[in-house]
């Protein structure tokens, strides 16, 4: 049929965050890779968090892990002010909010979130589960994969 559209997914996901260490509740970590969209230009993403560790406890249920992006070249030679600090998300973009069910386990969630005028970013994540998160020895993880829709 005319005019159908079909999910176009980028040929490359990126691992935005890599933490190795334990994330601790109202922490904020991130910043490992920047996702450079600034080819493709794809105004959609899937963002996925994985915690293959557990929790220091269960987390209070529907809580969330929110990401946040602190844009670059955003005028083609400066980046959004200002990255966020080990306890504050400054002034960083909120991109959406992963929720947690009470279950100390892994947890993998993912969110579609909006590229729309975003050609580079480093992403952070803000530990709001009442828990900490355990990345020693396995990581906490934030992957990152821009789509577009395109006619069939």
């Amino acid at each position: 049929m005319a005019n159908e559209l079909k999910q176009v997914f980028s040929a490359t996901t990126t691992t935005v965050i890599d933490l190795t260490a334990d994330l601790t509740n109202n922490s904020v970590a991130g910043g490992t890779t920047l996702l450079d969209n600034s080819t493709e230009l794809y105004p959609y993403a899937i963002a996925v968090f994985n915690n293959p560790g557990t929790f220091g406890a269960a987390p209070t249920n529907l809580s969330t892990v929110n990401l946040y992006a602190v844009l670059q070249d955003v005028d083609s030679t400066s980046d959004d002010t200002a990255t966020p600090t080990s306890s504050d998300v400054e002034s960083a973009r909120f991109m959406g909010a992963f929720l947690i069910y009470d279950t100390d386990e892994e947890q993998r969630v993912s969110i579609n979130i909006s590229l729309e005028g975003i050609k580079k970013a480093y992403f952070y994540i803000e530990n709001k589960t009442g828990q900490t998160i355990t990345g020693t020895g396995s990581h906490i993880y934030v992957k990152v994969t821009p789509f577009t829709f395109a006619p069939t």
